[in-house]
């Protein structure tokens, strides 16, 4: 049987996998499905919407995935994925998954073979020979490294956390629910800069101990010149891309067309053209105690990522992260927990 291969996005939430998720799902034979993880835990069971704007229980490309994986998304499915999930891919299981990539516990063993499934049902609903899934989470994609079937490659996303902590102090809509919270939720700045850096360090440990292949794009890079650092990105995990594989930029405008994929910020569910300009409020509006307690508890992988450890307003045309019809961070995902 041939494997699928995956392309997981790992990083903190508010870098930029969507925009990254839904450009790679544009190439050919390439399908994004948003974050995996939540179709289990929120997605299906509040019947939220797809990025293709329609309830998850009456799009054609999922109901065909639940069919073709499980013969339908039944309460027991959901109820396997979300224990699996739970009982082998927190947080706090990453350094056994790293220390013993090939040795899965019972646990993980479950997780995997039910993922597999699932991975394999997208290939074949959405004729992809690469998924991409933006779950985000280390312990997750460790977890499913090895999984038989399973092809994964780690494509990490990062953006400058001081950018990221001021996005999430900032409100967000969540116009794909249909029920709960109105908004996403909000955290501090120091608990943002914190778990910024304790989640890189879990994704370097993913590359260099956990036996994964893995790549680093920097979300400032992708938006100054989003299809060169695609191509240069998935050379580096064995998958390249031409640039022609990739929507063009035109007059600083991309064009996203509608996807399939889950959850997250609501930029991933709007299509159409897409401005590339400068967002770098936080360099003025950020308050100057909540800038500098991020930058003391990133200042190690500040340096090792090539970010300056004082920071002013761009001047550039095109150096920042990327906006849209509505504000950047509308157009970014949230993390996994």
């Amino acid at each position: 049987m041939t494997a699928t291969t995956v392309v997981y996005l790992a990083g903190f939430g508010r870098s930029g996998s969507t925009l990254v998720e839904r450009l790679l799902g544009a190439a050919p034979g390439w399908s994004n499905v948003g974050e995996l993880v939540e179709l289990s835990r929120t997605v299906a069971r509040a019947d939220e919407r797809c990025g293709c704007g329609l309830p998850f229980s009456r799009c054609p490309v999922w109901t065909g995935v639940g069919e073709a994986a499980f013969g339908g998304w039944g309460e027991d499915v959901l109820d396997l994925l979300t224990t699996a999930q739970r009982r082998a891919a927190r947080q706090r299981h990453l350094p056994r998954l790293v220390a013993s990539p090939g040795h899965p516990s019972g646990a993980s063993a479950a997780l995997r073979a039910a993922y597999s499934r699932v991975y394999r049902a997208i290939a074949r609903v959405t004729d992809a020979r690469v998924v991409v899934d933006a779950s985000k989470g280390p312990a997750l994609g460790q977890a499913l490294a090895g999984a038989p079937g399973v092809d994964l490659r780690v494509l990490n996303v990062v953006r400058d956390p001081r950018a990221v902590a001021w996005s999430w102090s900032r409100r967000v809509d969540r116009p794909h629910a249909t029920s709960g919270p109105a908004e996403m939720w909000r955290i501090p700045a120091r608990r943002a800069g914190a778990q910024w850096s304790a989640l890189q360090l879990e994704v370097e440990a993913m590359g260099r101990l956990g036996g994964v292949r893995a790549a680093r794009v920097r979300y400032e890079d992708l938006v100054a010149d989003p299809v060169a650092t695609l191509v240069a990105a998935t050379a580096e995990l064995g998958l390249p891309l031409a640039p022609a594989d990739l929507p063009p930029v035109v007059d600083g405008r991309v064009d996203l067309a509608p996807s399939h994929g889950l959850a997250g910020n609501p930029g991933r569910f709007r299509s159409g053209p897409v401005a590339l300009r400068v967002d770098d409020a936080w360099t003025t509006e950020m308050p100057a105690r909540d800038r500098a307690v991020v930058t003391a508890l990133t200042l190690p992988l500040l340096a090792a990522y090539g970010y300056p450890v004082v920071s002013r307003p761009s001047t550039g045309p095109v150096r920042g992260p990327v906006a849209g019809p509505v504000p950047v961070d509308r157009l970014e995902t949230r993390s996994t927990r």
